[in-house]
């Protein structure tokens, strides 16, 4: 969602980047050599291992082929002035390809898609009773294909006309500043979302691992555990409204990762039931072909334009100017460094010392790692051994079979009472587990000089005055981060706070 708002230009002397209409500098960071995957490789790729998308059942809009949208004539072409705005309509798409090429460095225009209200934002009406059409020439996805350190890198976006989350609009937190300055709420027009797929190093037929963007991070999740359709495409659940993507269904009370906290509060997620698959899935695309539902990026005259994919939200949530609408994908940080992942700023990138607490991403319960393993996999260009790591959890044991160096086990917290077994691979060893008890989340971390390879260690979750309490073989953590869920009082709370303190 956010995500959309986040560029990464790589500078000589360091970073730029652009969030929520702000400009810093950030840490510099060395970009891993790259290539372009020609045509028809790139293709190839791209359908093998095109995701397979699932819409919440009550999510009304769907993956647009741009051109079509802007083949509707309905849409403006404005940039701003120093004295004022000027917009011009956009009858069709090569108009719309004509105007970005006369004005392709001006960060300032944007397009202004059609409505005042979130009832206006949809397509003809031989979509209804959705917004947008879910199957034919009018709905599509893109991609791009680059090779890196043995490995290539399938990066698929997805837009969408309309970005509405309704599940965070308390006490109208949509038309408050500080409610959209703390995240609470996340309306604009336009919405580039996305998942990134990864393969073995040469190895162009598995998945190592895959990114999903959600919010304003990327997270990293190993392809042992995720759901494979025909063995090669993950399963994209996608949140109604904000469209966020997770290996997971959450029918109800769901929750955003608890990386983004605020204020130590998780905010709520909107539902991803699962029960509205992509009316394209199932198709054999070829790629690039007339109709076809999968468009390379490198063949659009947009893909690096630097404008914004919509007026933000002032027609539609009351006038505010600070929601941002989404750059386009060439521009942004998932694109250009399909490598790494983000959380809160911090970028992760193949070839880079890796962090166990990475691949604790949203839906995630548990993770035997290995650091020194994880890390010397990333950066090899050839295929590591999967190490002794494990996690057995209720009966089910899951072991590191496509990215060495971590095991993940999917799914919600562990509550009190619950237990697992990980196997260590030595004394380099960490282990994390995420568990819940009532409001209260807590992520703990542990490690022990004197595991020794393949010994197996005893994890339990018990009730406690500030949270579930974790023990490892009886041993408290090393580390304990305790957060809460988001309730109609922790939520008030978050926007005191941030209507108090704004830069919080």
């Amino acid at each position: 969602m956010l995500l959309g708002a986040v560029i990464s230009v790589a500078l000589t002397l360091g970073v730029v980047w652009i969030a929520n209409g702000s400009i810093g500098r950030v840490t510099v960071r060395k970009v891993e050599p790259f290539s372009l995957v020609d045509e028809p490789m790139a293709g190839t790729l791209a359908e093998r291992f095109r995701p397979w998308l699932l819409f919440d059942s009550k999510e009304s809009w769907r993956p647009l082929n741009v051109d079509y949208m802007f083949d509707e004539g309905t849409q403006r072409f404005c940039s701003r002035q120093e004295l004022a705005t000027r917009c011009s309509p956009i009858h069709d798409a090569a108009e719309f390809d004509q105007l970005i090429a006369e004005k392709q460095s001006g960060s300032s225009s944007y397009v202004d898609i059609d409505g005042s209200k979130v009832a206006e934002y949809h397509g003809p009406a031989s979509c209804r009773p959705l917004f947008d059409c879910n199957s034919g020439p009018r709905s599509a996805i893109y991609y791009n294909a680059t090779e890196s350190n043995g490995r290539y890198y399938l990066d698929y976006w997805w837009f969408l006309r309309f970005n509405h989350f309704t599940r965070l609009d308390l006490n109208k937190s949509c038309l408050l500043a500080q409610g959209r300055k703390a995240g609470l709420c996340d309306e604009h027009e336009g919405d580039w979302e996305g998942v990134t797929i990864v393969t073995r190093p040469h190895d162009e037929a598995h998945v190592e691992y895959v990114v999903y963007a959600a919010h304003k991070g990327t997270f990293r999740y190993s392809g042992a555990q995720l759901q494979l359709h025909d063995g090669t495409r993950p399963v994209v659940y996608l949140t109604e409204g904000g469209h966020s993507a997770y290996p997971l269904a959450c029918p109800h009370s769901c929750r955003q990762p608890t990386g983004l906290a605020i204020d130590g509060v998780v905010p709520p997620e909107a539902d991803h039931d699962g029960l509205a698959p992509w009316g394209r899935n199932a198709e054999a695309c070829v790629p690039n072909a007339p109709g076809s539902c999968l468009l390379s990026l490198a063949k659009q005259p947009w893909t690096h334009w630097l404008g914004e994919w919509g007026a933000g939200c002032a027609a539609a949530c009351g006038g505010a100017l600070d929601a941002n609408s989404p750059r386009s994908p060439g521009v942004q940080a998932r694109f250009q460094t399909p490598w790494c992942s983000f959380q809160e700023e911090i970028f992760t990138c193949d070839g880079r010392s890796q962090r166990c607490s990475d691949w604790l991403s949203a839906q995630v319960r548990a993770i035997a790692c290995d650091p020194v393993l994880l890390t010397e996999a990333q950066r090899a260009s050839t295929k590591l051994g999967a190490g002794k790591l494990g996690l057995e959890i209720a009966g089910v044991t899951s072991r590191t079979a496509t990215t060495p160096g971590v095991v993940q086990a999917l799914g919600a917290p562990l509550e009190p009472h619950s237990e697992l077994v990980a196997t260590v691979d030595g004394p380099s060893a960490e282990i994390l587990v995420s568990a819940v008890q009532g409001a209260l989340l807590s992520e703990d971390a542990f490690a022990n000089p004197a595991w020794s390879s393949g010994e197996r260690v005893r994890l339990t979750v018990a009730n406690g005055a500030d949270g579930p309490i974790v023990l490892a073989d009886g041993r408290p953590p090393r580390e304990r981060t305790i957060t809460e869920r988001a309730t109609p009082a922790t939520l008030d709370r978050a926007l005191r706070t941030t209507a108090l303190h704004p830069h919080a």
